[in-house]
């Protein structure tokens, strides 16, 4: 696998009192998606957080190159609304099977091998997180070039089926700032739920139950059935964690494994005017949460980060719970 993902330093902006940057918001309400890869690595469901960080990268690229190339999207939140992931069941071992399409013959005649892909269709909203200047003679156009944009564009690999308004919001710290107004924003995006991250969750399994990393991520992906014997009988029970809220395992990034090659040194990658560095996947707890539940809008944006001493290429959610994860006497 290779990477040419590289994290780009934010310009300089202003902090407002409500606690994000002084920054607009582009919002993109029921994108719907066909074909979209529903594999992340080990995990399945829904597509990765780079996708979507990869999604807004590009839009970066075409609107510098089409409109302004002072114009920096530099973080991007996920509310899902709707989702199908094309597989289908085997009653009798109780397993989902991917609806796979057999590739075309090759030219002599035979069939060629392929790789497992999942594929899914969702309906989703985007918040994109848009600094530079917009004048407002300006924003009629950039809302139009947005729209074009995106119906051209790969969403997680998918194709985008059909897209619903695209807003420019121009003070996300207003909205922030006063709670009736962020809830009245919030709920605009119901039904759905928002993906945040949850690795605090994780480290405190792992604190709490002194098990491998890999293990305990396992334990919010795995189904174990205990059986309690009654005389002659045996009941058969789920055996749940402790923890409350819809917690998925999630892939949220890449460790460099090799060296960084210079653009154009590896042959056979997609863009060799990018350096290239062959990466595996690495792996965190998310949480779907209703949006009408965030505090702070901040808490819903993710955004990429790069760490050259320890090649890391990661995907950041900084969400903060009003409520502990854990079951206790007072939250049970």
């Amino acid at each position: 696998m290779e990477s040419s993902y590289r994290a780009r330093a934010p310009a300089g902006k202003r902090r407002c009192r409500g606690g994000l940057l002084m920054e607009k918001l582009l919002v993109i309400r029921h994108l719907q998606v066909e074909a979209a890869n529903a594999i992340a690595g080990i995990t399945w469901g829904f597509p990765a957080m780079t996708s979507f960080l990869g999604l807004t990268h590009a839009l970066q690229r075409k609107v510098q190159a089409g409109i302004s190339n002072k114009i920096t999207l530099s973080g991007c939140a996920v509310i899902c609304h709707a989702s199908q992931v094309q597989a289908h069941s085997n009653n009798m071992s109780r397993e989902n099977y991917f609806a796979l399409t057999r590739n075309p013959l090759t030219k002599d005649g035979s069939t060629a091998p392929f790789n497992e892909e999942g594929r899914m269709r969702m309906d989703i909203s985007l918040l994109i997180l848009l600094s530079g200047p917009t004048p407002p003679m300006f924003e009629d156009e950039l809302v139009e070039f947005i729209k074009s944009a995106l119906l051209t564009s790969r969403v997680a690999g998918g194709k985008v089926k059909q897209l619903g308004e695209v807003e420019l919001i121009k003070d996300i710290g207003a909205i922030n700032r006063e709670s009736g107004t962020r809830k009245s924003f919030l709920r605009k995006l119901l039904p759905g739920f928002a993906l945040v991250s949850r690795d605090d969750v994780l480290q405190s399994h792992i604190e709490e139950s002194q098990k491998t990393p890999l293990d305990a991520l396992l334990d919010f992906s795995i189904k174990r059935m205990a059986a309690q014997t009654k005389g002659d009988r045996a009941e058969w029970r789920t055996e749940r964690l402790d923890y409350i809220g819809w917690l998925k395992p999630i892939m949220v990034g890449y460790q460099g494994i090799s060296d960084l090659y210079e653009a154009g040194e590896v042959g056979h990658v997609r863009d060799r005017t990018c350096p290239v560095q062959f990466v595996e996947s690495i792996y965190s707890l998310g949480q779907w949460i209703s949006p009408h539940r965030i505090s702070d809008l901040k808490h819903l944006f993710w955004q990429q980060e790069y760490h050259a001493d320890n090649a890391l290429y990661l995907c950041k959610n900084n969400y903060q719970p009003d409520a502990p994860a854990s079951l206790s006497s007072e939250t049970d």
